[in-house]
This record gives structure tokens, sequence and C-alpha cells, in this order.
């Protein structure tokens, strides 16, 4: 019998559908983009097309079939 712990919610991540535990911190999602919250500078996210402003990311916990959007700004031309 699995447990809350185990549970798995899906959830798309810039367009791409994946599986991330029940109450995954948002934090956690930019991880796994390689993009450290702590020093993300011209970093956008939005979930279910509401901006998240990055003071709260640390607040933010994904519930089942949220969709994440991130932008990084990128320097070139």
């Amino acid at each position: 019998m699995s447990s809350a712990a185990d549970s798995q919610i899906p959830v798309t991540v810039n367009g791409e559908a994946r599986t991330v535990p029940d109450g995954y911190p948002l934090t956690g999602v930019l991880r796994d983009l390689e993009i450290d919250p702590g020093q993300a500078t011209g970093v956008a996210v939005a979930i279910n097309e509401s901006v998240i402003r990055s003071q709260d990311w640390d607040e933010v916990t994904l519930s089942e079939d949220d969709t994440v959007e991130v932008i990084q700004a990128q320097q070139g031309g």
C-alpha cells in the first residue's frame, strides 16, 4: 500500500508532461531545470498562467495538473 508521501501527480513543465511527488516545491522544478533559485536573475515563472513573484518561489508547491512555464532571458545576438 502506498502512502501519501509516495503519491505522484501529473504536471506539465515547459510543455513537457512529467510526474512529481505530491506537494513538490517550485524550487525543485527550477533545480530540475538547472536553475539555482537563489541566484536566478532574468527568470520568470508562471503556474496556470499566473506569474509567481521570485520572492514567493520558496512558498509555492505544485498541485495535480499544474502547468508550469519557466522563461529564462539569454544574452546574445
